[in-house]
């Protein structure tokens, strides 16, 4: 007779990649087959976060754990490490020591993140992963430090946050190393690269496929949209817009796999130029981007409204294709609101901050996208991360009032709630916890489905 305990392993695992979390950590405890079935799923992905930080060393670490039992090392694929434990002013050298040795040991390593500025500690064992193929890295190094990093190849995405001029002098030399295999780069903060040097880089990288440059202060988006000539199979692009009044060149860029678009607007003046350089990016790329599905806007650490004008146009160039809109650290009317539920006949996820006293007429708005499955407001979601003070998230009389009016919405993410649609009939709620982002992208990439729970 056929008990969980005599199942096959391969059919055990394939049960417990749905669980996740603590549920794999109770399942495991459940029998020697269950925990024979968990391991590979447990261990197949590492995170260390704040809350892992606040609590060691009292509570062992997932390296210690590998370490005292070397044989699960080969399970692991991915390594994010998001916080680091301090000791005084400094990283805690033993849980370096742990977290290095754990990722010697590690051969079969897909991926490796580190936030920190502790990249130096993990350069030697990471040079022996042939499997690597992501690597996100906070790349403050030092020329010998980014010298030893650019050794590592066959990466398929590799993004460098805040790096110092020393990555940024090697990159040229490091992008043959993985020409024939990158499809997605990001520069974030990088504030000694110039176009010069990404010029040099992208036409070593033609099969190039996402292309992030963003917070970079001598790159702004004449210069990106004149070097991405080099990289014409591009799906993804982000970069930042500036007061600058150089002119765009007058023959655009041809980028027609281009479907995900996101604009970091960058200014100051008080007589600002911004909408006319949003403006003339959007009619810029018309012709050679014809088909955008996903387009993310963030403006400066003041919530502004965006213009009706800016709204219209951009619905006029890709209502019809559009399926995600994102407005970030900024307001829209309620009559954009409603041009772009109206217009965008394939809307399918909606961010922007809820304006919690108009929601009559917001919920109304709403109700007009007939394909929208989920609403997020980034206003709780984005502007904590931002510098913003904590804003009020939607309650259940909100969030009911939405969804009678909008039955179609399949979820609703405001604050750390899920207000999920029913399947007993319209306006029947249930509350999820919000999912940590399995990604931890940043705002301005593509979200994969499953975050917020879809799938």
């Amino acid at each position: 007779m056929a008990t969980a305990d005599n199942l096959h392993l391969d059919i055990l695992e394939l049960i417990f990649i749905y669980l996740s979390g603590n549920d794999l950590v109770s399942v495991a405890l459940v029998s020697r087959a269950f925990f024979a079935g968990v391991i590979p799923r447990l261990y197949r992905k590492i995170m260390f976060r704040l809350n892992h930080a606040k609590r060691y060393p009292q509570l062992m670490s997932p390296f210690r754990a590998i370490i005292e039992h070397p044989a699960l090392a080969v399970h692991v694929r991915h390594i994010e490490i998001r916080r680091i434990p301090p000791l005084k002013t400094q990283h805690h050298p033993v849980f370096l020591s742990e977290a290095t040795q754990a990722l010697s040991l590690c051969k079969n390593l897909q991926s490796f993140r580190c936030d920190k500025s502790a990249l130096p500690s993990f350069l030697a064992p990471l040079q022996k992963k042939e499997r690597l193929q992501e690597l996100r890295v906070n790349a403050q190094l030092t020329t010998a430090q980014s010298e030893k990093l650019a050794k590592l190849d066959n990466l398929t995405s590799l993004c460098l946050d805040y790096g110092s001029w020393n990555i940024i002098d090697a990159l040229p030399r490091w992008a043959p190393r993985f020409a024939r295999t990158l499809t997605s780069l990001c520069l974030y903060s990088a504030n000694e690269l110039n176009e010069g040097v990404l010029d040099q880089v992208l036409q070593q990288l033609p099969g190039l496929q996402a292309l992030h440059i963003v917070g970079c202060g001598q790159v702004d988006h004449v210069a990106v949209l004149r070097v991405v000539s080099h990289t014409p199979l591009l799906e993804s692009l982000s970069f930042s817009t500036t007061e600058s009044s150089s002119p765009l060149s007058k023959t655009a860029p041809s980028l027609p796999n281009l479907r995900h678009l996101a604009l970091d607007t960058r200014y100051s003046m008080m007589s600002s130029p911004a909408p006319q350089v949003l403006a003339s990016i959007l009619n810029h790329l018309q012709s050679s981007a014809p088909a955008l599905a996903s387009f993310v806007l963030r403006l400066p650490e003041i919530k502004i409204t965006v213009g009706k004008d800016f709204i219209e146009q951009l619905v006029k160039l890709h209502g019809s294709t559009l399926q995600t809109v994102a407005f970030i650290d900024c307001a829209l009317s309620l009559d954009s609101i409603l041009t772009i539920t109206k217009s965008c006949i394939c809307l399918e996820r909606f961010e922007l901050p809820i304006p919690l006293k108009d929601m009559i007429s917001f919920a109304s708005s709403i109700g007009k996208a007939p394909n929208l499955r989920l609403l997020i407001d980034t206003a709780t979601q984005y502007g904590h991360s931002h510098g913003h003070g904590p804003s009020a998230s939607l309650n259940q009389e909100h969030a009911r009032y939405v969804i009678k009016s909008a039955p179609h919405l399949r979820k609703i993410v405001s604050g750390k709630r899920v207000w999920k649609n029913g399947s007993s009939g319209v306006g029947t709620l249930s509350l999820e916890r919000l999912p940590a982002f399995s990604s931890g992208t940043y705002w301005f990439m593509p979200r994969d489905a499953t975050d917020f729970g879809m799938n």
